[in-house]
């Protein structure tokens, strides 16, 4: 167990107050690891394009005058960013 150095008391030019000097540095502690990355970048990113694509899809549609219920088609965007969320939850939990 280390010792507690007395705090060194400094008088200040005028005598009025005392203040006390800095402190001593700490005592070196090595950095902590970092925890290893869980599942696979690859299927996270991956997933995140589907999801990105399927957004610009969908504001496609839209802004050419689409109706929205095509967006929810099977082979429409909605689908498609559904499913990339699943490829992306699947990455982040899967290792290979």
């Amino acid at each position: 167990m280390q010792e507690k150095r007395p705090k060194n008391v400094i008088q200040d030019e005028w005598g009025t107050t005392t203040r006390e000097a800095y402190e001593d540095r700490p005592v070196y502690q090595p950095r902590r690891k970092a925890p290893q990355r869980q599942g696979s970048g690859l299927i996270k990113s991956i997933g995140g394009l589907m999801i990105v694509g399927a957004i610009l899809w969908a504001t496609y549609l839209l802004t050419n005058g689409a109706d929205p219920v095509a967006l929810w088609k099977p082979q429409g965007p909605g689908p498609l960013c559904g499913l990339g969320l699943v490829v992306s939850l699947l990455g982040k939990y899967l290792r290979y």
